[in-house]
């Protein structure tokens, strides 16, 4: 099966966090990354692409945004906090993103960091997973098309997908 990629950029997933921040009370960084990878899904399930484009891998907590994690361990080390995001610039969501994040916070903002946790441990997560156990790793990546055959409409994402 040829491999789905999204184009990624880290200000968009930085905005989307920001967003997140500023919307979503006591917001920390297991539950931001759970939010990102279920508007990310929505947004895919959706309009046939995420929000933010970035690689998710399965760690032990659940998928998590490669990327933006990458940035944010970067940034402010291990831990469960966030950096401090600035106002996030609404003018780079679509209509469409914005309407799904809000739909996502509205969904699932209120709800612990562990019920995001065992929300997020899908079939698709755990298939990952078990990968990485096996190979005694850490993290797995999750590759796009895995999360796409596991939509109500997956197979008619990947087959426009893959016309492009």
């Amino acid at each position: 099966m040829p491999k789905v990629m999204f184009e990624y950029g880290l200000e968009p997933a930085l905005n989307a966090l920001a967003y997140l921040q500023q919307r979503v009370s006591g917001l920390t960084r297991l539950k931001a990354f759970k939010l990102l990878y279920l508007a990310d899904k929505r947004h895919l399930e959706l309009y046939g692409r995420p929000i933010t484009g970035d690689r998710y891998v399965a760690m032990q907590n659940g998928p998590v945004p490669s990327n933006a994690y990458d940035y944010v361990t970067k940034e402010i080390g291990g831990g469960k906090d966030l950096p401090h995001f600035d106002e996030p610039d609404l003018e780079m969501f679509s209509d469409s993103e914005q309407e799904v994040l809000d739909e996502i916070i509205s969904k699932y903002g209120r709800r612990g960091a562990s019920a995001l946790v065992e929300l997020s441990h899908d079939s698709v997560w755990q298939r990952a997973w078990e990968e990485a156990e096996a190979k005694g790793k850490g993290s797995e990546p999750i590759p796009w098309e895995r999360i796409i055959e596991h939509l109500v409409n997956g197979s008619d994402i990947l087959m426009a997908l893959l016309d492009d």
